[in-house]
């Protein structure tokens, strides 16, 4: 072969050693993996795969499994799990490779069918990123095994995260709206009761102070500000500050480890069940149902009665954590409000430049039967959904 970034006369490309070096630089910058493919996609230019195999061969090369922190192995499971060819294709190819002369054979041979420009031209977008907030430290702070700086242990049971997932799967699965909701709803019990009282076991640890951390989600099209509202009133709801970078279709959320758990699971499992209200109101014909005003507005005042909604849940689950453990509601308050605190201090810390969005007008009858569907969501076992007179 010939041409730039391809082969000429046996001689390899370094077109790939450039590309994993360039991700190397991105997390110096404060990226991390899923940061970069999501990225690729949205810009459109360089296909997501490529980005991928580059990202996922460099957790080789740095040896990512047994060093990286819980949240950026999480990453890379995932991106394993939705580019399984690219996994195979990274996994196949000696990390002793400092020129990247076996990973470009790699990519341009066979079933990856990669060009050699492409090589370069992410390598380019990657390169061009500004620097970032750093959340997690990059590769070159991992200590050499993880073992010798173990994960805080302030997020949720495992066991009980595995069983809060198994919920949402199900209601993800089923076609009937109400056993949806019953799943749904069970799964935020508990993920909401272990919070406080997660929350009031660190209290009672003189030394223990709360951890606040943060978390990037990833923002897809369609209808990307109103999916952004949602994911804010889920955050308030639940003591965590949010902040967009629309030119980058990713928000940030501040809070407990435990909090963000709640808010990451929420938030997959009510998009669901506002996507599929207002797939509903399509089917039944509604007036406008279809149109993108409409579907804007709906996602909108499903996101507000959301919030509110769970605000009032918030309220209840506090009341009945500080019973069960044998709390006075008003000395949990204070316990409550310091965790707050903490959090706002770091929100404030990474992000001190912020503002609000404005509020924007919206199609009256999408926000309305959004403001409906959130109604009917249930949000605690055996509570009926709320039904306001016609």
């Amino acid at each position: 072969m010939s041409g730039r970034g391809t082969f000429d006369d046996g001689r390899p490309s370094a077109e790939a050693g450039a590309l994993v070096a360039a991700v190397t630089a991105a997390y110096r910058r404060g990226w991390q993996p899923a940061d970069l493919v999501h990225l690729t996609r949205r810009g459109g230019e360089c296909p997501p795969p490529l980005a991928a195999v580059a990202v996922l061969y460099q957790a080789r090369q740095t040896r990512a499994a047994e060093r990286a922190p819980a949240e950026w192995s999480d990453q890379l499971r995932s991106l394993a799990e939705q580019f399984p060819d690219q996994a195979r294709l990274a996994d196949g190819v000696p990390v002793a490779d400092p020129r990247g002369d076996r990973l470009a054979g790699a990519l341009v041979a066979g079933r990856s069918g990669f060009l050699g420009y492409q090589l370069s031209e992410l390598a380019a977008e990657w390169n061009r990123l500004p620097d970032t907030t750093i959340l997690l430290p990059p590769p070159g702070e991992w200590p050499a095994d993880r073992a010798e700086a173990p994960e805080p242990g302030d997020g949720a049971d495992p066991k009980m995260l595995g069983r809060i997932r198994g919920l949402l799967a199900k209601a993800e699965r089923t076609e009937f709206a109400e056993e949806a909701e019953t799943f749904t709803a069970k799964a935020q019990e508990l993920m909401t009761r272990y919070a406080i009282t997660s929350t009031l076991v660190r209290s009672r640890v003189a030394t223990s102070r709360t951890s606040v951390h943060s978390r990037r989600f990833h923002l897809d099209n369609p209808y990307v500000t109103e999916k952004v509202h949602l994911l804010t009133s889920i955050s308030e709801a639940n003591r965590v500050r949010t902040v967009w970078a629309a030119d980058l279709a990713i928000a940030t959320a501040v809070g407990t480890r435990v909090d963000l758990q709640q808010v990451d699971l929420l938030f997959t499992s009510l998009l669901v069940q506002a996507t599929r209200s207002m797939q509903s109101s399509a089917a039944e014909g509604r007036s406008g149902a279809r149109t993108t005003p409409f579907r804007k507005a709906f996602l909108a005042g499903f996101a507000a009665r959301i919030g509110q909604r769970l605000h009032e849940a918030d309220a209840r689950a506090t009341e009945d954590a500080a019973a069960d453990e044998d709390v006075p509601l008003s000395a949990l308050m204070p316990i409550l409000a310091t965790t707050s605190a903490e959090v706002d201090a770091e929100f404030t810390r990474l992000f001190p430049a912020t503002r609000r969005a404005r509020a924007r007008s919206v199609d009256a009858h999408g926000w309305h039967a959004g403001r409906s569907a959130a109604d009917s969501a249930s949000l605690s076992p055996g509570a009926r959904p709320i039904r306001r007179g016609k």
